[in-house]
């Protein structure tokens, strides 16, 4: 593990990017050491996270068997903080490769899911897979298979956009200066090219989302979790921020994202999960969400299934 420091080894360096501290790891405990280095990784990976073809039946690490073709499985999970249940049994499936919409209103359980999902958090109840690793216990290796778009994403602040990636693909193991070139078509595309070279602290909230939706995908995970990624875009970035995250599904990447923009879901996914009050009210595609509930939009099944009753 590597931490930001100065060349002379005393705290984060306004114009050093190469030089880190070494944090190392033991016994479950992170102890700092004296050695400033430069990024050296170790391109070995465990055996654990070996490519298993989408034939093959495996078992997990509980011992039970699971259909390869599902990246995300969330088993009747529940979360509580102290009394409070955050999310009630909730369950459902992502299969790889979908696009699926999270939707719910405001303090439904959507930023508490994504936290489980990020490792950040621990399920009181039930189990959370992501490739069939365990989202808490196999924390590690699990950050390695997604990539994560907060809704207000937070960087150093003496960084330029260019630095944050270089930086980011370095933390991931990845040559920095070739992870930036093959980052660089997506970077003109969502038409941040002007600006990577700026202080990141200074990028607008919209510009931001573009360098966090970059930050995601550095690394080519086999997840997006996107959280309101839509949030301070304008129109025609919107527009470019969808068309690619669609074409990054294409080439296999399964996307979970929340919104509350109904018409996006629509135009976007091909799945959807509703959750309400923590509990999931309802799950499936597009086409059967609307047969089911016989409504004629999206909006009027979400309407109906988080109706809330009138305050006096």
């Amino acid at each position: 593990m590597l931490l930001p420091m100065s060349e002379n080894g005393h705290g984060p360096s306004n114009s050093h990017l190469r030089y880190f501290k070494i944090l190392s790891y033991s016994q479950g405990e992170i102890r700092p050491t004296n050695t400033p280095a430069l990024l050296i990784f170790d391109d070995k990976m465990p055996d654990s996270d070996i490519q298993i073809d989408d034939k093959t039946s495996f078992q997990d690490l509980r011992g039970q068997s699971r259909p390869p073709n599902n990246l995300v499985e969330i088993n009747q999970v529940t979360k509580s903080f102290g009394s409070k249940e955050a999310l009630k049994d909730v369950s459902f499936v992502v299969p790889a490769g979908q696009i699926c919409g999270l939707l719910g209103p405001n303090g439904a359980g959507k930023t508490t899911l994504f936290r489980l999902l990020m490792g950040i958090l621990k399920v009181t109840e039930g189990s959370l897979l992501i490739d069939g690793r365990d989202a808490f216990e196999e924390r590690v290796e699990v950050k390695r298979l997604i990539g994560f778009l907060p809704d207000e994403p937070v960087f150093y602040s003496y960084l330029s956009g260019r630095e944050v990636l270089e930086l980011s693909a370095a933390m991931h193991g990845l040559d920095a200066v070739d992870a930036f070139h093959r980052t660089t078509p997506i970077i003109a595309k969502l038409r941040l090219a002007d600006d990577i070279n700026n202080y990141a602290e200074d990028y607008s909230r919209g510009m931001k989302k573009k360098l966090g939706l970059l930050l995601a995908m550095i690394h080519e995970p086999k997840l997006l979790v996107l959280d309101e990624p839509t949030n301070g875009l304008d129109v025609e970035s919107t527009h470019l921020f969808y068309d690619l995250i669609s074409e990054t599904a294409q080439q296999g990447t399964t996307v979970l994202f929340s919104t509350h923009l109904m018409d996006h879901v629509t135009k976007l996914c091909s799945h959807a999960v509703i959750i309400n009050e923590g509990t999931l009210v309802a799950r499936g595609s597009l086409h059967e969400l609307l047969s089911t509930y016989g409504e004629s939009s999206l909006e009027d099944v979400f309407l109906k299934l988080t109706a809330r009753p009138p305050q006096r």
